[in-house]
């Protein structure tokens, strides 16, 4: 009797090891793809919690990044440690939080004095389109520097809301932010390929494509907006522009 005691409390002990070392893998979020923890990801960050536990398996850590720049219009990067359970922690880091913030309380400003009552969602997109491109300049001496850093004010909100000045990144992390002010839904997109950056939303259940940046002219022509890159169809705009639509169309789908 002692020896079956014996070898149930031996059971019972190692029963409990590997449950304590499953459990935080069994406790992690579990995500089908890139979109569902970039969401995951940005609710946390506004939160205040930095940091995620996913499934390692379910995590692509690149496609994730590339979700969440889509949907959160700050400058940010994201580091992932792998733990030997199985599991993938990814922690977000905004670059200057406090300046951001006040990006983000300009970017309520603007809208609050752009959108009037009775405007559809159309007239109210159009409004923060010419509000921007009236309000930055396009930063050449950036954009045709040896040196990049997509971390800093050029290519982000505050770049383009604070100091009026950005690259495509800026404008159209800021347009974002803009549209999330005034209520609207927008996506960044960004397009290695082209080495630029634009928007997207949804109405109706159509896509179309707004891009700010070469909707400014350069030089800079004071109050004059161009509209040639306002309200594009995937069609129209497959002309001129080069991206991944169906990664895009995906995001949309999860944010409309």
């Amino acid at each position: 009797m002692r020896r079956i005691l014996r070898t149930l409390a031996i059971l019972a002990i190692l029963g409990g090891g590997a449950l304590y070392w499953m459990y935080p893998r069994l406790s992690a979020s579990r995500v089908q793809n890139p979109f569902d923890a970039a969401i995951q990801l940005e609710a946390a960050v506004r939160e205040g919690k930095d940091t995620v536990t996913f499934r390692a398996e379910d995590v692509d850590l690149n496609e994730v990044y590339s979700a969440l720049e889509s949907i959160y219009p700050y400058a940010f990067s994201v580091h992932s440690t792998t733990r030997s359970n199985g599991t993938a922690e990814l922690r977000v880091e905004v670059s200057r939080p406090a300046r951001q913030r006040q990006a983000w309380e300009y970017a309520q400003q603007i809208a609050a004095e752009q959108i009037r009552s009775g405007m559809d969602d159309v007239e109210k997109l159009r409004a923060l389109h010419d509000a921007l491109i009236r309000l930055c300049v396009y930063d050449s001496q950036t954009a045709e520097g040896d040196r990049q850093d997509g971390a800093t004010a050029p290519f982000a909100a505050d770049g383009a809301l604070l100091d009026h000045k950005a690259v495509c990144a800026g404008y159209g992390r800021a347009y974002v932010m803009l549209c999330e002010a005034a209520g609207l839904d927008a996506v960044y997109i960004a397009s290695e390929k082209m080495d630029h950056g634009w928007n997207a939303v949804r109405l109706n259940g159509h896509t179309f494509y707004i891009d700010c940046t070469f909707d400014d002219p350069v030089p800079d022509r004071g109050e004059y907006v161009e509209d040639q890159y306002f309200m594009k169809s995937a069609e129209e705009l497959r002309k001129t522009h080069v991206w991944d639509e169906n990664f895009y169309e995906k995001v949309l789908n999860k944010i409309s």
